[in-house]
């Protein structure tokens, strides 16, 4: 009988600890508001797999994806080839690779959702505007030496890092 009732308490002091916690949860949640350093308010909830990024990842989702939130985080133990360390898979089906100081390394997408054109720089937008006029971008990727554009024709644009266009790959 004593063992009993020592069983009975442990199991409502469990049930109770469980409450709490869910009730916390629920509070984390419900935070809105920018990114603070070291912070994981705003577009990405406490106790998300996101909390792993770095500040830098952070900042960047929430100001090129504002109505995307982060469904997963994968944080490789070693990068890859091209340096990515973490890969982010958004709400709306953006892929994100980012190298450990939370610089993107790539970028790509699903249905009818863009790659924005302000995450590349000025001389590539202004490449494309001139020369694709009306053509959106499904993709980019940069290399060790090289940043790759595929537009929605499927065409993949080719410039070094400096942003001079060298080629078209089809």
């Amino acid at each position: 009988m004593k063992k009993l009732c020592i069983l009975g308490a442990a199991l409502f002091m469990l049930a109770c600890n469980n409450q709490n916690k869910q009730s916390n949860q629920q509070i984390d949640e419900n935070k809105t508001g920018g990114i603070a350093e070291g912070s994981s308010d705003g577009a990405i909830p406490a106790n998300n797999p996101a909390d792993v990024l770095p500040y830098e990842a952070k900042k960047f989702i929430e100001e090129h994806f504002p109505g995307s939130s982060i469904i997963h985080v994968e944080n490789k133990t070693s990068p890859v080839t091209d340096g990515t360390v973490f890969e982010v898979e958004l709400s709306d089906k953006t892929d994100i690779d980012f190298d450990k100081d939370g610089a993107w390394r790539e970028i790509s997408t699903e249905g009818n959702v863009v790659v924005p054109t302000a995450v590349l720089p000025a001389s590539v937008q202004d490449y494309i505007k001139t020369n694709y006029a009306g053509q959106s971008i499904k993709s980019v990727d940069i290399d060790m030496d090289a940043m790759a554009v595929e537009l929605n024709n499927d065409q993949d644009l080719v410039f070094d890092l400096n942003g001079k266009f060298l080629r078209v790959d089809k």
